[in-house]
């Protein structure tokens, strides 16, 4: 015994293959099951201190906490050594965006992944610039890292910024 859904879909189906033979996709009935949303991937849990031991003494830890949307924003300062370091979970297939907008040209930013404990860069803002694009191959803390070049760190100067991040 077919359902009254199974009809439906039964006739919905045939309507589409008539439509299609006359290059028209057919709309879908009005009552149809919605899709089911594809699953998010959860984002990880942070370990503050577990953070902080991968920092140096002049660094700070700030989790970011994002919006609604995936989106937050900060602002800082850089003042010889001393700086910020924001951490943020992505999840698995996420990207993680991130603006740096600098008062001076002496200041930059690099994206390090915190389980990379090597200290490598997947951003280096030197070279690749003030906008990263990170896609998370699995899940993760990245740490955003605000510098200067350790001539300018040395004298003691510095600068503020302000920083965009969104994870999509």
């Amino acid at each position: 015994m077919t359902s009254t859904i199974g009809r439906r879909l039964t006739l919905a189906a045939a309507a589409a293959l008539a439509l299609a033979g006359c290059g028209q996709q057919a709309a879908k009935p009005a009552d149809a099951p919605a899709e089911a949303p594809a699953p998010v991937a959860a984002a990880p849990a942070l370990d503050p201190a577990a953070l902080q031991a991968l920092l140096t003494p002049d660094e700070t830890l700030e989790v970011v906490s994002l919006d609604a949307a995936g989106a937050a924003s900060a602002s800082g300062e850089v003042k010889g050594y001393k700086a910020p370091v924001y951490a943020v979970p992505v999840a698995a297939g996420q990207t993680l965006s991130v603006t740096f907008e600098p008062s001076n040209a002496n200041l930059y930013v690099n994206v390090a992944d915190a389980a990379d404990t090597s200290g490598a860069a997947v951003h280096r803002g030197e070279v690749d610039g003030p906008q990263a694009s990170v896609t998370a191959e699995k899940a993760g803390v990245y740490l955003i890292k605000p510098f200067q070049p350790r001539a300018t760190a040395r004298r003691g100067e510095g600068g503020t910024f302000k920083l965009a991040v969104a994870v999509k």
